[in-house]
């Protein structure tokens, strides 16, 4: 499904706290040799991918927290109208670079991706703190709203799926999507926040993974009121390892019809 999804598209063209998330201050890495400032959403972009019938642009941003973190990450998009973005939230110990291959894959088929590095990891650097990596999040959704697209997703693995559910529960989200995310990890927990969630949600998980991800998958199905769906894969990948090995197709197809629904 997500090949031929792909295939037409080509040939038309890783405790949390409920503090009160205020605005991000939205900047985006200016391009070489001259200075980054506050931008509106035209500006930044970086055209560095090209796919066969089709320009995929990757464009560097940066925005602001709530409590002052600068984060950093990549807008994936392509010619054309999008009325669909997802924000990919990345795993534990892992940075957004594991999500920037299937970004690319999403804005082929018209859909925009943003992907960032929480706070201590990747590009963003500077301290970790787990406990807070849902206001990174959030600054992620409030910087995307900034850009009109009518519809945005939320899919976050293992520790990201965690704050997702987390930022779902007191923002406007056209969806959300967890692989593999514990109720609680390090100190962010959602076990509050999940019964709260009005919008689709989709929990996915592989059956044997070492850090009981089905467990939580049906601990978060219990916890969450409808519309909801789950979905375990055989197997003992972790998160974005799904995009590899012999459940890859699978697991893409899944995410893509949840977010074409």
């Amino acid at each position: 499904m997500f090949a031929a999804a792909l295939a037409l598209s080509l040939a038309a063209c890783d405790g949390g706290n409920n503090d009160t998330q205020g605005s991000p201050k939205v900047t985006a890495t200016a391009p070489s040799g001259q200075a980054s400032g506050t931008l509106t959403p035209s500006e930044g972009a970086t055209p560095s991918a090209t796919t066969p019938g089709g320009r995929v642009s990757d464009e560097a941003v940066a925005f602001q927290t709530d409590d002052g973190v600068t984060v950093r990450g990549h807008v994936y998009s392509s010619p054309g109208p999008q009325r669909r973005a997802v924000i990919l939230a990345h795993m534990f110990p892992n940075d957004q670079r594991a999500w920037q291959a299937f970004a690319r894959e999403l804005a082929a088929i018209g859909i925009a991706a943003l992907t960032f590095d929480f706070r201590g990891y990747g590009e963003t650097g500077g301290t970790k703190d787990v406990t807070r990596i849902d206001h990174d999040l959030s600054a992620a959704l409030l910087f995307m709203k900034a850009r009109d697209y009518p519809l945005i997703y939320l899919l976050g693995a293992s520790m990201g799926g965690t704050a997702a559910l987390k930022v779902a529960a007191s923002q406007d989200v056209a969806g959300v999507v967890t692989v593999s995310a514990p109720v609680t990890f390090m100190g962010l927990s959602a076990q509050a926040d999940v019964p709260r969630i009005t919008e689709r949600k989709l929990f996915l998980a592989s059956r044997n993974e070492a850090e009981g991800g089905a467990q939580a998958a049906q601990q978060l199905m219990q916890l969450a009121p409808e519309p909801k769906d789950s979905f375990v894969f055989e197997g003992s990948a972790h998160g974005t390892a799904l995009l590899e090995g012999p459940n890859a197709a699978a697991f893409k197809d899944k995410l893509i019809e949840f977010m074409q629904r």
